[in-house]
């Protein structure tokens, strides 16, 4: 349970640090695949972002997936 909380609260950090400046221009989302809940969108970010986004889905993403059997991708919208 700690571990999952550890997770939601680091996903959380990385959520707000990367959507801080950039949510008047978010093209590109960090979208997970949650048991039970389906599609949800944890970040929205700017494409200027897109790097720290597609670092934080090859680290945490990959976290979520071990532990959790979420499985989690970058999309880039069409707006």
């Amino acid at each position: 349970m700690m571990g999952r909380i550890k997770a939601v609260g680091t996903a959380t950090a990385v959520a707000l640090f990367l959507a801080w400046p950039a949510s008047a221009g978010a093209r590109v989302n960090w979208v997970c695949n949650v048991p039970g809940e389906g599609l949800v969108t944890f970040v929205s970010v700017s494409d200027a972002a897109r790097h720290g986004i597609d670092t934080a889905n090859a680290h945490a993403g990959q976290t979520f997936n071990r532990q959790f059997g979420e499985e989690c991708t970058v999309v880039q919208t069409d707006h």
